[in-house]
Order: C-alpha cells, then structure tokens, then sequence
C-alpha cells in the first residue's frame, strides 16, 4: 500500500495544485489503457471537456480522485482528453483532469520562467524553496535530481539505502532510499547528494526513467553522427546511448559559427556534456520529454484498432507523405511511434516487399508493372487495389524554356526513339533537347510503360539510358534543373508524378533559381482541375495495395478503408494528393 505517499501527497496538493476537476473517468466500459513496457506502468486516458481553447487547457492535469495526488506523468489536452501513465498496482484507482493554478515564483517574472514551469509544479514534479523561489539558475544537486527521477517513477521508499552520507533526518532520505530500492542510484559507499549533476549525468538518469516505463530503448550501440551536436566527441561513452535516445531533446548551448546566410548568423549546437546543470535547464528538458516522447492514439486510431497494431506500411517515395499524414492523424509524437517508417522503399522493391509478405500495404503512385506482376503469379499471389486519389504523370522542362506543351507522339518518339537533338523540332527554341529519363525499376517508370512504352512492348532509346538516368524523384528535378545552358542554349526534359512535383519545386524555388516548368500533353496542362475531371491525358490514380488474400478485418483492408472514409480523405488532402469526388 501507498498509504503514507497518498496522505503526503495530498496534503501537497493542497498547498501547490488546488484547482478544478473537470471531469472524472472511473474505469467504464470506455476507458481506454495501454500497458507500458514490461508491465510495471499502464497509460490511461481521461474524459475532460471537450473543445478546450489553450487558455483554458493550458493547466490540465490528471490526479487521483481519491486522494488529489496530482499524476506526474500527465499529457498535455488532446481532443478532450487527458493520458497519465500510474504505475501497475495504481491503476484501478479513480483519476481525473482538474486545472491547476499558475504558481506566483516569488523570483521570476512572466514570460522568462523557463518552459514547462507551471506545468510540472502543477504535476506535482518540481518544488520551489520555502519563500516562493524557483532558482532557475541554481545548478541542480544529485538528491535533487534523483527526487525528479523518484516523483516521475512514483518510486517508494523502502528502508535505509546503504549511503555513509545519508541519515533518516535529510529531507532527501526517502528519495535516495526509493532511487536505491529501485536500481537507480548505484550501490556505492556514498551518495554524494550535494554534488552537482552535469548535463550528461542528468541525461542519463532521464532516459534512464523513460526506458523504466517503456518509453524508449537505450541503444548500446550507434552512429552518433545523427545528433548534430558540434561537440559529440565530447559526449562521454557512457552518455552516448542516452543521448541517442533522447537525441532532439536534450540540453544543448547555441553557438555562432561565423557564418552567415540571408543576414542570419549560423547557429551550431554543442552538448557541453561536462556543465552543471541548472533547475531551469532541467525544467525545460523534463518538460520537452514528457511533452515529445509518448506516443499517444487519437480517437480514429483507437477506433480503427490501430492503437493495438498498425499494419506495416511502404511504397513509392512519392507518396511518402501519405505515410507521414496518416500517422500524424491517428497519434501524438508519431515519428516516435515504433512502427513508422523513416522512409519508403522506391517504388519497385515495395511491390516485391509486400509480394514477399515482408509489408502489409502499400501506397502506390501505379500499379505493378509486368515484370512484378509476372512475379506476384509466380508466388501465387494476387494484388488489390484500392483508388485513393489522383495524380497523374507531369513533363517539365526548365523555366527559361518557351515551349508550353508537346503530344503525346512527340514524348514517344524523345524517349523510345531518341527522334530530335533540338526543341525547335517540336516547335520550341532554337536550343539543345537534352531527355533524362527515370531508372527502370522506379514508379515513374511504371508510369512511362503504362503510357508510352505500350505496357512493356516498347522501350526507352539506349542513348538515354545510356547517360542521362535519373536515379531518385529529387533528381529527376534537380538534374533538369542544373542541365540548363544559356550559352549556347540547352533545355532539358523530364518526368515525375504532379503531387510530388508541385510539393518539391516549391522547395526548389526556395534555395535555387534554377526552376521548372510544367509542360501541357496534347494540348492540356496538368492542374488540380485537370488532372480530377480527367481532361489531362496522364491522369490516374493512386492507391492503397494489399495482398488479396488478406483477412476480411485485418489491419492492411481497415486502412483501406479509412483512406477512402471522410477523416481519410482529409490525410490525402494533407498529404498533398487531389481527393476523390464527393
């Protein structure tokens, strides 16, 4: 039992976290949890009211009902609702959102309190000095820190810790005999609670609680090189896990480099691993975990059971961003969700992936092409698709071109037939034609086969796959791009899919001058409009891929599904993509 934790606790929350309960959830038939890590923490979500403007939400917490001790480990409002994560044995109590009151620091004036202040006073995590102060700058003690570790982890005290330096009379004995029972305090002669914690001991301990709940994996190993931290050699050995783990949220110094762009000096970010670390440090750092790292499901995800198991997603890299939307719908700190995918396999290897059953679905930019198809008969398996929105096949060249448009013969007969060497043969300027043309195993390929190459009977020109093969969707752009001549004059021409035009010559126009243009094909030129009513002749759809052999409720035929429901569509409109008629 937790008896004497719970009269403690509510006894602080009298003094620091008054406020309101909003609203109670008492484990009805709609609570919803998820069981953390190996079993010791379990998350629950909490009804508040709903439509809560940031005013109003910004001092949301959970506590238990019973007592009023505030739940430390409390999401910030999502959708009317609230998420603490209790440990195992606490989580049949009663919880309930309140608003707590904003602590009047007697030493800090608004808004230079370091972020998060309020909110883990509220939560019970922080405390200031017996006058009201905070401290900000003040560096952080180890028995301060470890009292962080042990209010996060809702750790029990459990006897005499051991330490020479620790007597029942320090305000820190529970703490430190709670971090000891627990593993967290190691078992030395002395605790040492006076000194001071560095940045790289405070990330440690910190990352050390998250994986305590189950919220992250200390890598033993890694490439360190994706911290972006000017001094990662710095980084002791036995920091580099955490720091891996934690990477974008840790502590860090800003420094200028010297150099400077578009007026702005450069910035670089150092760890100083060896710096004491300050209360205001600590708050800000403690506040951006629990803020970034859980993944919590909104309420499409928990209706459509994907809180329990996403099907397992790839395609081409055009439509990456379905991926990316749709996950950004259906959780909190998606990116941080165990599944997601950092990326898409290129268009050919997700065919062969999900033909292989190593992928549940895929979003496709086209469908197989023969030669997958041919290889889906071979292993017996049969592919569904599912129309999601359009897109369509786009020709661009570079902007200093005055060409407007080409037919469809004269695409034909650049790139199977390698027919001109000058755009005034197909009524442009006297200026080189310089064709590039998209790698055979890609989706834009499937494309050029399905429109040009007469669904494989045809080919494209040996001269042009002999030089000019673009090897990536960004390249297809920025290879056009940089062919540009102006002396003598030389234009060139290539091919991509519209969503992922539009999206990535947007972001060209920003760091380059070297910009594009959209070619008409037989007369139409590919727009939003053109490409939905189908005037434009290289329109088509993208889809949702499955294996038809998948069960009737499974995860892969419940995305495919919602992609096509309104919240659905709504992802692809996010995702950049044209939707589907009404």
């Amino acid at each position: 039992m937790r008896v004497g934790k719970r009269i403690a606790a509510a006894l602080l929350c009298l003094l620091l976290c008054q406020g309101t309960a909003l609203a109670a959830d008492s484990g009805g038939t709609e609570t919803w949890s998820r069981t953390e890590g190996d079993g010791s923490y379990v998350t629950i979500r909490v009804e508040a009211e709903e439509d809560l403007d940031w005013a109003d939400s910004r001092y949301l917490a959970v506590r238990y009902a019973d007592t009023g001790e505030p739940v430390a480990l409390s999401s910030e409002y999502q959708d009317g609702y609230l998420f603490a994560t209790v440990p195992a044995e606490e989580a049949d109590r009663p919880l309930e959102v309140f608003s707590g009151d904003g602590f009047d620091w007697t030493d800090l004036d608004y808004p230079t309190e370091p972020t998060g202040t309020n909110n883990l006073q509220i939560r019970g995590i922080i405390q200031g000095d017996e006058a009201g102060r905070l401290n900000k700058d003040g560096t952080l003690t180890r028995a301060q820190a470890f009292a962080i570790m042990v209010r996060l982890l809702s750790l029990e005290p459990a006897g005499d810790p051991g330490y020479a330096d620790v007597s029942p009379s320090d305000w820190y004995y529970d703490t430190v005999s709670a971090a000891r029972a627990a593993g967290i305090a190691a078992a030395d002669e002395r605790f040492r609670p006076n000194d001071p914690v560095t940045r790289a001991e405070f990330t440690v301990m910190l990352a050390r609680a998250m994986e305590t709940i189950g919220w992250l994996e200390i890598p033993e190993e890694g490439d360190c090189s994706a911290l972006d931290l000017a001094d990662t050699d710095d980084v002791p050995d036995w920091a580099l896990g955490a720091y891996m783990a934690l990477s974008g949220l840790c502590t860090v110094t800003y420094r200028e480099t010297g150099e400077v762009v578009e007026g702005s000096p450069v910035l670089e970010q150092l760890a100083e691993p060896g710096l004491a670390v300050t209360r205001a440090e600590m708050i800000e750092f403690v506040y951006n975990v629990l803020r970034w790292l859980p993944v919590y499901p909104t309420e499409a995800a928990i209706e459509l059971g994907f809180d329990e198991e996403m099907p397992v997603i790839d395609g081409s890299t055009s439509t990456y961003s379905y991926t990316t939307s749709l996950y950004g719908a259906l959780f909190s700190n998606w990116v941080r969700h165990p599944q997601y995918p950092e990326s898409h396999s290129k268009s050919h290897e997700s065919y062969e992936r999900l033909i292989n059953g190593e992928v549940d679905v895929l979003f496709a930019a086209t469908k197989a092409s023969q030669e997958l198809e041919a290889l889906a008969e071979e292993q017996g398996v049969e592919l569904e698709y599912i129309p999601i929105a359009y897109d369509a096949m786009v020709f661009f060249t570079n902007a200093e071109n005055s060409i407007t448009g080409l037919t469809s013969e004269q695409i034909q007969d650049i790139y199977v037939r390698n027919a001109y060497d000058n755009w005034s043969e197909v009524g442009g300027p006297d200026a080189a034609l310089l064709p590039y043309c998209r790698n055979t195993d890609s989706g834009s390929h499937a494309l050029m086969e399905r429109y040009f190459l007469e669904d494989g009977a045809l080919s494209l020109s040996d001269e042009i796959l002999q030089g000019n093969v673009s090897l990536a969707m960004s390249s297809a752009l920025t290879d056009v791009a940089q062919a540009l001549s102006l002396d003598p004059p030389a234009y060139a021409i290539g091919y991509s899919v519209y969503a992922y035009y539009e999206a990535y010559q947007n972001m060209m126009g920003d760091v380059t001058d070297n910009t594009l243009h959209l070619l008409a094909v037989d007369g139409v030129l590919p727009t939003d409009e053109t490409i939905a009513d189908g005037s434009y002749p290289l329109s088509g759809y993208n889809y949702v891929v499955f294996r038809s052999d998948e069960p009737e409720d499974s995860p892969a035929r419940r995305l495919a599904d919602f992609m096509v429901s309104d919240a659905g569509q709504q992802v692809v409109s996010s995702a950049g993509f044209l939707t589907l008629p009404e």
